[in-house]
C-alpha cells in the first residue's frame, strides 16, 4: 500500500457501529446555534424487541422545569409536581374555554350547558389548594415558571428591576425549589421530610 493511499485512509471517517448493524440513530445533528436541548430515553418505535430504547434530543427552551431536570438540579419528586400543577392549570383554563360555545345556536330560556366536568373541578381545586399552601408569592412565583414558561433569570430581573440580580436569582431559585417540594408533598409525591431537607439547604 502506497503512502497516499495511507494517508487517504487516515482522512476516511471512523468506523461507525450503529450504521454497520442497520440501528437507526435519531439524535438530531443539525442543531441551531442557540439550541437548548437534553437527552431523553424514549421507546424505540422501530423495536425490534419490545421494550428497547433509544436516546432522542428533547427542546427545552420553552420549558423551563425540563432544562432543570435535564441539569439535574429538580428531583423525580419537584418534577414530578410541577408537572401535576402545570397539568390542573392547563385543564383549569380548558374548561373556562369551553364554557362558552360560539358554533352552538343561541336558545332563549334554554340551561346553560354542563362545562364544570369532573376533571376540570379537581383541577381548579388542587390550584386553589396549592395557592393556599405556597401563598400569594409563592404561587406567583410557580405561576411564572409553570405557567408561562420564564426562566429564573428572567422572574429574578423582573423582581428587582436588575439591581442585586444575582442575588436576587439566588433567592427565586432556592424560593422555587421549596415551592416545589411543598407542592410534591401536597399532591402526594413526597413527604415531610423532604421539604425539610430542601429548606435546610
Amino acid at each position: 500500500m502506497s503512502a497516499k493511499s495511507r494517508r487517504r485512509r487516515r482522512k476516511g471517517k471512523p468506523y461507525d457501529p450503529a450504521k454497520d448493524s442497520g440501528a437507526h440513530d435519531r439524535r438530531a445533528r443539525d442543531l441551531l446555534r442557540n439550541a437548548r436541548v437534553a437527552p431523553v430515553e424514549v421507546d424505540d418505535p422501530y423495536a425490534v424487541n419490545p421494550g428497547d430504547k433509544i436516546v432522542v434530543l428533547r427542546s427545552t427552551r420553552s420549558d423551563p422545569l425540563a432544562e432543570m431536570m435535564s441539569r439535574h438540579q429538580l428531583d423525580e419528586c419537584d418534577y414530578a409536581a410541577g408537572r401535576h400543577w402545570q397539568a390542573a392549570y392547563e385543564n383549569s383554563e380548558i374548561g373556562s374555554v369551553r364554557g362558552m360555545d360560539p358554533l352552538k345556536e343561541a336558545v332563549d330560556g334554554g340551561k346553560l350547558p354542563e362545562v364544570m366536568t369532573d376533571k376540570v373541578r379537581k383541577a381548579m381545586q388542587d390550584l386553589r389548594d396549592a395557592r393556599t399552601v405556597l401563598g400569594a408569592d409563592g404561587d406567583v412565583l410557580v405561576t411564572d415558571f409553570l405557567a408561562h414558561g420564564l426562566s429564573l433569570r428572567q422572574i429574578a430581573s423582573h423582581r428587582c428591576g436588575g439591581v442585586h440580580q444575582e442575588a436576587e436569582y439566588k433567592y427565586v431559585r432556592k424560593r422555587l425549589r421549596e415551592c416545589l417540594a411543598t407542592l410534591a408533598l401536597l399532591f402526594g409525591y413526597a413527604n415531610s421530610n423532604k421539604v425539610k431537607s430542601v429548606r435546610r439547604r
